[in-house]
């Protein structure tokens, strides 16, 4: 049996930055990630600087494969949008190589003395009195472990929170993702979603430029295939896919339905997709997985060092479960409009509005204006309020 203080299972944003936080405080640490290759999951791709500064990385070009200037968001009529300029922010937005930048968390992890092992699934979990016992397989082999504590950061079809957590009302959203070659597109520094439920019923569609000519185009849907309104979309604009071809095909749940109610057990985290800490408006979940991660091998460090308690990881967490829930309200309330009031949305929301509900914050000043306008605003607005 070898022997840890942290057994962190999953190596995504989450599982890497936990791993490496729970070592840099001294804590033997092993991290076991079933996949032979990071970055496997579709993603859009698309981060902020804050999500860098956050990860501790420096940023880099081999990674930061394209400057995002702009965020068009379509109406179900495509001609009416809504476009977030990230000068305007304040900010500064990029569409990564995601495996490049998980190898890059990787390496920071290793440096900091966590073993990684790829393409070793954790087969079971028993709770022993003084910590627990995983095993695990690698090389197919049987491989044994032993740790005080345990982090699940295992995707939404986690192993650790299926056995020991309770993930009520856990919903997500099917995505597909194309990425494609020899697109004709005008503005390689523009992304871009749709809304509709013609074009992607609860969810929406997406072009993530990689550049001038290779993008990632992909869907997220709730109760109808993915990839069927995928390829529809696609073949809807010929005047960006004619004579494009797909190099690259991905497609995976996302966690929409908020955090889950307990993210901490005895001698036992959970972060990342698998508690459902991704913005529900957006299914975007690299930026919050990552601050989740480091606070919970931040706090597992700290308890095997100094004896904190684990419930130190989500109170210093509170502040992104409340936009997660805030984000949560937003997406509910936009689900029930029609097309034709997402439409009339367009016409009344600003940028600085989309990110704030995305993001849920400032949800109050966003329901504060729409009172101002015609009586579906009103009946956002109401709800919004309330919170």
């Amino acid at each position: 049996m070898r022997e840890f203080d942290v057994i962190v299972v999953g190596g995504g944003p989450a599982g890497l930055m936990a791993a490496r936080k729970a070592a840099e405080r001294g804590a033997k640490t092993i991290l076991l990630e079933r996949e032979y290759a990071l970055g496997t999951k579709a993603c859009g791709e698309a981060i902020s600087i804050s999500t860098i500064k956050d990860a501790g990385v420096k940023p880099k070009s081999k990674f930061l494969r394209n400057r995002v200037d702009v965020f068009r968001v379509h109406a179900p009529d495509e001609e009416k949008y809504i476009d977030i300029h990230t000068k305007k922010l304040g900010s500064a937005g990029y569409v990564i190589e995601k495996a490049v930048f998980l190898r890059e968390l990787a390496h920071l992890a290793s440096r900091e003395g966590a073993r990684i092992s790829m393409g070793t699934p954790a087969i079971d979990f028993e709770k022993k009195a003084n910590g627990w016992k995983v095993l695990a397989k690698e090389s197919g082999k049987s491989l044994v472990l032993s740790g005080k504590i345990l982090i699940g950061c295992d995707g939404v079809n986690s192993s650790v929170a299926k056995k020991f957590f309770r993930r009520e009302r856990f919903a997500v959203v099917s995505c597909f993702q194309y990425r494609m070659v020899n697109c004709k597109l005008q503005n390689p520094h523009m992304l871009e979603a749709y809304l509709g439920r013609e074009v992607a019923p609860l969810g929406y569609a997406w072009m993530f430029p990689k550049d001038l000519e290779e993008v990632n185009v992909g869907i997220g849907t709730r109760g109808v295939p993915a990839r069927y309104y995928l390829d529809r979309f696609v073949k809807s604009h010929p005047e960006i896919f004619e004579g494009a071809n797909v190099v690259e095909i991905q497609a995976a749940p996302v966690p929409v339905g908020g955090e889950v109610r307990e993210v901490v057990g005895d001698g036992i985290l959970l972060c990342g997709d698998a508690a459902g800490q991704v913005i529900p408006l957006t299914g975007g979940g690299i930026h919050s997985s990552i601050v989740a991660g480091k606070i919970a091998g931040e706090v597992a460090g700290e308890a095997i060092e100094e004896g904190v308690d684990l419930d130190e990881y989500p109170k210093r967490y509170s502040s992104w479960s409340k936009r997660i829930s805030n984000s949560l309200k937003a997406l509910r309330l936009i689900e029930r409009l029609s097309d034709s009031e997402l439409n009339q949305l367009a016409g009344v929301l600003t940028g600085e509005d989309i990110v704030d509900l995305a993001n849920g914050m400032n949800l109050r000043r966003v329901g504060k204006k729409l009172l101002r306008h015609p009586r579906f605003a009103v009946r956002l607005a109401r709800s919004l309020l309330k919170g």
